[in-house]
């Protein structure tokens, strides 16, 4: 996928369970969830795409981010189940991101629980950093920077969809 297109099958939507409201993006992509976990999991691979962010292998386990970011490991099923909470802007941040083989590749699943899942700025951010991801995954180079023209036409998309 390029990231500088918008890809509108990519979309977060917002679901409301009666356990609450989460944000979710489903992602398929050519790699087997082994390779997928290793994206997201391991701090070399995953500065690449998003933030530097440690886990200790483990539910229980701690949570570093770059910039000294703090949290905890909620589930850790390698390499299927991944869940942790941190604090970040706004409040306590909580995703959870399962991973489930698709022929030769693995459908990702990634939920925004907390805060706020009807945020526009968090649903483009998180639409940026996927789109980033499956860059990565691909064997692209995300470009290192923190924001770019895409992540301002996705919070456009965002903001209007919620107007």
């Amino acid at each position: 996928m390029d990231p500088d297109q918008l890809d509108p099958a990519g979309e977060g939507r917002v679901l409301s369970p009666d356990d609450g409201d989460y944000l979710r993006f489903e992602r398929t992509v050519a790699q087997p969830p082994a390779e997928v976990w290793a994206a997201l999991t391991d701090p070399e691979r995953n500065a690449l795409w998003s933030f530097r962010t440690a886990f200790e292998p483990r539910e229980g386990g701690a949570v570093t981010m770059a910039g000294g970011g703090t949290g905890e490991v909620l589930a850790w099923v390698e390499p299927h189940a991944l869940e942790y909470a941190f604090d970040g802007p706004g409040g306590r941040w909580q995703v959870r991101i399962a991973i489930a083989e698709l022929g030769d590749g693995a459908l990702v699943t990634f939920d925004h629980v907390a805060p706020d899942p009807q945020s526009p700025d968090i649903a483009a951010g998180w639409h940026w950093h996927l789109g980033r991801l499956e860059t990565h995954l691909a064997g692209g180079e995300p470009a290192p920077v923190d924001s770019d023209a895409h992540f301002e036409e996705l919070q456009r998309l965002y903001a209007h969809a919620e107007g």
